[in-house]
């Protein structure tokens, strides 16, 4: 009787056991879900901090299965997220001006860094372009409503050139390398991949013309108002992964640079000088607000619409995520 009890015991342990050990897998099975998330990525220097996050697991630490959408410029991606494509995108601060303006529901969770030259004009000498009084005259294309857009309107108002004296080509961002290579128009106003295409194409026929001291570009990683408000814990998620990829960009930046290469096709050679233009951080600040206000006043001057000034773009930055992550990154007046 005293083994039939004691065998029946050892059984309900083992049982017991096994269902607790059930348990615990099952627990430790839904913990490991990743939440899918796709982020529309312009695929140039910029963007370094997602394709390391990508790459080295730091999504994935996070809880988050990112899935990579590449988008020819900044604009599109954002679009993207508008439409309901992506949750997130990289964007340049002139995309997300344009936005705000249409009051179309989009909002900034981060800068993802800031960038000394990163809008070029790249010329053709045999044109007879070799400073920036040479553009008078010429024909320059350019992405419309894009960062070098605006960059192109202040490149010439330093220059002490009309817009009337320019003709102004508007060009798909896939065809302005091909343009100027072809000769359909004497110089392009435009960003990193193309500007290393456009060089390396021209060769010795190639004028670049630079201002680094007229603006300073904003690369941010920017969502929907509805997603942002819904999803916080996405976007602090999001958010501990390039503060992490930011730290890897810091300590490895020969790996970091050909992590990057290896999402935009080229070598890292190809664009290390311009990699020292580039301070990844994640962070907010009122200079961001500021030139977006700016670049506001710049489209109101050159379209004509119903608006008369522009709107406060402080409704257009998510603050909340960034500041449970990196409070100090934050340093928006009111914020």
């Amino acid at each position: 009787m005293l083994k039939r009890k004691t065998v029946l015991l050892i059984g309900v342990a083992f049982l017991f056991l096994g269902t607790a050990g059930c348990n615990r897998e099952g627990k430790e099975h839904a913990s490991k879900r990743l939440e899918p998330i796709v982020v529309a990525v312009t695929p140039w220097p910029g963007s370094a901090a997602i394709y390391v996050a990508a790459e080295k697991g730091h999504f994935r630490e996070e809880g988050l299965d990112a899935v990579l959408h590449p988008y020819l410029s900044g604009h599109l991606g954002l679009d993207a997220v508008l439409s309901g494509t992506a949750n997130l995108a990289t964007v340049g601060d002139t995309p997300v001006a344009r936005a705000g303006l249409a009051g179309k529901p989009v909002a900034i969770v981060a800068t993802l860094c800031e960038i000394n030259r990163a809008v070029l004009i790249v010329a053709r000498k045999d044109r007879g372009i070799s400073s920036r009084r040479d553009l008078k005259g010429k024909k320059v294309g350019v992405v419309a409503g894009t960062t070098a857009d605006f960059f192109l309107h202040i490149f010439l108002a330093t220059s002490y050139i009309r817009t009337s004296e320019v003709t102004i080509v508007p060009l798909q961002a896939d065809r302005v390398v091909d343009t100027l290579v072809a000769g359909d128009v004497d110089a392009v106003s435009t960003w990193s991949p193309h500007t290393i295409e456009a060089r390396d194409r021209l060769g010795e026929n190639a004028a670049i013309l630079e201002d680094p001291s007229i603006y300073k570009m904003t690369w941010n990683l920017a969502t929907g108002k509805e997603f942002a408000l819904s999803h916080p814990q996405v976007i602090e998620r999001v958010l501990r992964a390039i503060v992490k990829a930011n730290g890897f960009i810091l300590k490895q930046p020969d790996e970091a640079r050909a992590v990057t290469s290896k999402h935009l096709g080229k070598e890292s050679a190809r664009f290390e000088k311009e990699w020292a233009d580039y301070t990844f951080t994640a962070s907010l600040d009122q200079s961001l607000l500021l030139n977006l206000e700016d670049q506001a006043r710049w489209m109101i001057g050159k379209e004509t619409g119903s608006v008369s000034r522009p709107p406060n773009f402080m409704d257009f930055v998510y603050t909340d995520g960034l500041k449970s992550v990196r409070s100090a990154a934050v340093g928006i007046t009111g914020r």
